[in-house]
């Protein structure tokens, strides 16, 4: 941690530094859209901005130089490994100190996706996890690099909280165990290439219930998994190096011949930049993780208590999820936020207030001893 404070420090020292800070200003000066002549405050709010973008490319790129160098694939994994050694450390310190562990538990959850059921079915708010990739299937781009064997290990948000509620009371009662982890990969596994597929049928639907040549054309293209190396032959990077190519042929004719070029060219770069964060999830690595102790939580409950705070993805039917469930809400509360579009207006809920006759029905039933899961009771008065 030490290391990371003085490397933190270290850089902004650098980016107030007058080398970095020439370099800065000649590169604000050096912008096609500046204005002639920029100076004075203009050219230090430009300044402080490039520099702010400048600081953060430098850590991002320290981050991952460094958590690379420890095994970890991206500052993501690196950031969270960080956290729970600081857990972990202040655990023993306790120990050592007082002679009492803290009532603490590690929650991990997988790729936390749209819910099954709750708060209702199809619920997604925000550019979550896999948004981005499913997005990019249902494109013009169809070859994804991926190992089609990995699982990939998507939760639905509502069993997160199902387990979230179930480790939260194991860890009132002190019976918790100090890791848990929420995820499929075990119980329900569902590989990179399932995924894949079930993501193109998803799209499928969609475009067959559009009009136009586009999804015409998109309905006749599914996405495949594919290896790294036909990626970079045939995908993004080798469509990045022609559309290089045209552009130098073209650099002679006026910019406004140009400009698409130059766009197309930077969505190819967002498309590689997209992908290589992804690769460690989806192509390098294969890792499985046991949710076992989440699941011996569950199954202590009774059927009651079940039907409301059980946790189960074992029983999650994937093509069900997908394709009715998952992109749909994706395509309803997260694409348009890709695309920059608004979303639709979600209508108000409405509260039904309780009937007299079951306000007391409800107080008597309240009244009743109720029994616990560990045999202990109680009765609300």
């Amino acid at each position: 941690m030490n290391r990371l404070h003085d490397l933190v420090e270290s850089a902004e020292a650098r980016a107030e530094g007058p080398e970095v800070t020439e370099e800065l200003k000649q590169q604000a000066l050096g912008k096609e859209h500046a204005a002639k002549g920029l100076s004075g405050q203009a050219l230090e709010n430009q300044i402080r901005k490039n520099r702010v973008r400048w600081l953060k490319n430098y850590l991002t790129e320290e981050g991952t130089r460094r958590a690379q160098e420890l095994g970890w694939p991206n500052t993501y994994t690196f950031t969270k490994s960080l956290a729970e050694s600081m857990i972990a450390k202040a655990i023993a310190k306790h120990i050592s100190n007082d002679g009492v562990a803290l009532p603490i538990a590690i929650v991990r959850p997988a790729i936390v996706e749209t819910s099954v059921a709750k708060p209702f079915r199809g619920w997604n708010e925000g550019i979550n996890t896999s948004a981005s990739l499913s997005y990019l299937l249902g494109t013009a781009f169809r070859q994804l690099p991926s190992n089609e064997r990995k699982r990939l290990d998507i939760i639905p948000v509502d069993a997160v909280c199902a387990g979230m509620t179930l480790i939260s009371a194991a860890l009132v009662e002190r019976r918790h165990d100090p890791l848990y982890q929420l995820a499929t990969s075990v119980t329900n596994p569902c590989d990179m290439g399932r995924s894949i597929e079930l993501t193109s049928l998803a799209h499928r639907r969609h475009y067959r219930a559009q009009e136009g040549l586009e999804y015409w054309l998109r309905l006749r293209m599914d996405a495949i998994p594919v290896s790294k190396e036909r990626y970079n032959r045939m995908s993004a990077p080798a469509q990045k190096m022609i559309i290089k190519s045209i552009q130098r042929v073209m650099s002679p004719l006026p910019s406004v011949m140009t400009k698409p070029l130059a766009k197309t060219e930077r969505n190819l770069e967002r498309v590689e930049k997209l992908v290589g964060l992804f690769e460690p999830f989806i192509l390098q690595n294969e890792h499985d993780f046991v949710a076992d102790n989440v699941e011996k939580l569950s199954q202590a409950l009774t059927p009651e208590e079940k039907e409301i705070f059980g946790y189960d993805t074992a029983g999650l039917d994937w093509w069900e999820y997908w394709i009715d469930i998952h992109i749909p809400a994706l395509r309803r509360w997260t694409y348009p936020l890709i695309e920059g579009r608004p979303l639709e207006t979600r209508a108000p809920r409405v509260l039904q207030m309780p009937s007299a006759a079951a306000a007391t029905t409800t107080r008597e039933s309240a009244d009743s001893v109720k029994t616990g899961t560990n045999g202990a009771t109680w009765q609300f008065s």
